[in-house]
């Protein structure tokens, strides 16, 4: 570039310069980029700008009650997640695995035992029972304090836990189970229309194609949840229905 010298107003010229490859014809691309921006039609509008929006735990608090059209509740490849709804999730060990969905969360039980988040309520409500109100300085039950019988307790809990475990096929078929009922929280909050299905990964995916299809559910094709026509597509994500 060079400047005509002498004047500081004088325009700016540019000096040309041979080149043995060829230079890109960025005003080209410069001026279709401007036609795209300064089209309303191609702008994104409502978008969330952070991940952050998309967290799942910003989601949480009680199921809302959705309108569910007459003809959906006995629609085929159908299924009714709302409060008090008790659907059979099959038999393991000659026992039925049951799911029921409460006020604000759902919760698993293999014939009367609680598994999943169910088995933790049950400690910790035992645990807080045992100190009737006995925190530590953050504010967190002090198990320091309970008894040797106390602990004794909780010991006997937790090893008939663990013959639960081992009799729904063992650790690692135990978490699939837990994981993919628990994941019908986030089918529900979808489906219900108070999560966007951006906040779920790739694997509560899986999860609630597993959980549906144990309750019966073939995602193969479209379905319905609570009314809402859904379907998996061939990679696997979890879609509303035109």
């Amino acid at each position: 570039m060079r400047i005509e010298a002498g004047n500081a107003h004088a325009t700016t010229a540019y000096q040309i310069h041979p080149v043995g490859k060829r230079l890109p014809d960025c005003f080209q691309k410069d001026a279709f980029f401007r036609e795209i921006l300064n089209d309303g039609s191609k702008k994104l509008k409502g978008v969330f700008y952070s991940a952050d929006e998309f967290n799942p735990v910003n989601f949480k608090g009680p199921y809302i009650t959705p309108e569910i059209p007459p003809e959906a509740l006995n629609a085929e490849n159908s299924i009714i997640l709302v409060p008090g709804t008790v659907i059979s999730m099959g038999v393991y060990s000659g026992k039925e695995l049951t799911l029921r969905v409460g006020g604000s969360y759902v919760g698993m039980h293999w014939d009367s035992e609680p598994i999943g988040s169910e088995h933790v309520k049950k400690v910790n409500d035992m645990i807080r029972r045992f100190l009737n109100g006995v925190v530590d300085e953050n504010g967190i039950p002090d198990i320091s304090k309970l008894t040797r019988s106390q602990v004794a307790a909780l010991n006997r809990i937790e090893r008939e836990h663990h013959s639960v475990v081992m009799k729904l096929g063992g650790p690692k078929q135990y978490e699939h189970i837990r994981r993919a009922g628990e994941a019908l929280d986030a089918l529900i909050r979808v489906a219900n229309g108070q999560m966007p299905g951006a906040a779920l990964s790739s694997d509560t995916h899986l999860q609630i194609r597993a959980a549906l299809e144990m309750a019966g559910i073939d995602t193969s094709k479209p379905f319905y949840v609570n009314g809402r026509k859904l379907y998996f597509t061939a990679g696997g994500g979890l879609r509303f229905a035109e």
